[in-house]
């Protein structure tokens, strides 16, 4: 097959791919209860090991589907409380990150590889140079859209492990810090929640000032 055979047969393979992910945030989006009080009352409905179960199936059903971690973190918090979902948030989001790389890596890799320039692999190469913290950095930056990321990672040559490490050091003070954001919500606490945010606030900046000083803002670019 020459080669515009193959990049066409990539570029309708890659769509094929996004319109089912669309399609399935479409369906998450439709389907899901959008009522804070709604969600609440799921906690009185099963006991707190179904619960448990029943939230990490949910992270790992709906992050491939692009829905907000945030949103799925804060929930875990108002149906298990902060203490309780935090642990169940964090082991959710990583196995909804692994599920969302894997179907990257094993559908669209392949087609990825074939479309992409000397511009691009130049960037990929710098991302691929020091995979974890281009994974972390990207995971804690203000305002990055860690469902993309999932996916980006799995077009790469980045290991699962490496993706992994990354998403755990990066990822984890973020779902950490609004499930109990969200616990602290539905119990009607007010500081938890100011302290919260002040500190997911100082967290990022102190995370943009280490960029910034050691010079790891060019792989965070470049991913």
């Amino acid at each position: 097959m020459d080669r515009p055979a193959l990049r066409r047969t990539a570029i309708r393979r890659l769509l094929l791919l996004a319109a089912a992910i669309g399609g399935a945030f479409t369906t998450a989006f439709l389907l899901l209860p959008h009522d804070p009080g709604e969600i609440a009352r799921l906690a009185e409905v099963l006991p707190l090991p179904l619960l448990a179960g029943a939230a990490i199936l949910t992270w790992s059903v709906l992050t491939p589907a692009m829905v907000s971690g945030t949103l799925l973190a804060a929930a875990t918090g108002i149906v298990l409380g902060g203490p309780a979902g935090m642990p169940v948030a964090l082991a959710g989001a990583m196995l909804g990150s692994v599920v969302a790389f894997m179907i990257a890596r094993r559908f669209g890799r392949v087609s990825a590889d074939a479309l992409c320039g000397p511009r691009l692999e130049r960037l990929k190469a710098r991302v691929e140079h020091r995979p974890v913290l281009s994974v972390a950095l990207i995971r804690i930056a203000p305002g990055s859209p860690a469902a993309v990321l999932n996916y980006g990672a799995g077009l790469t040559r980045i290991r699962l492990r490496e993706f992994l490490m990354g998403s755990v050091l990066g990822g984890a003070p973020r779902v950490l810090a609004y499930t109990a954001l969200g616990g602290a919500i539905a119990e009607g606490l007010v500081w938890p929640v100011i302290a919260g945010f002040a500190a997911i606030g100082l967290g990022s900046a102190a995370v943009a000032l280490v960029v910034r000083r050691r010079g790891a803002g060019g792989a965070l670019a470049a991913a």
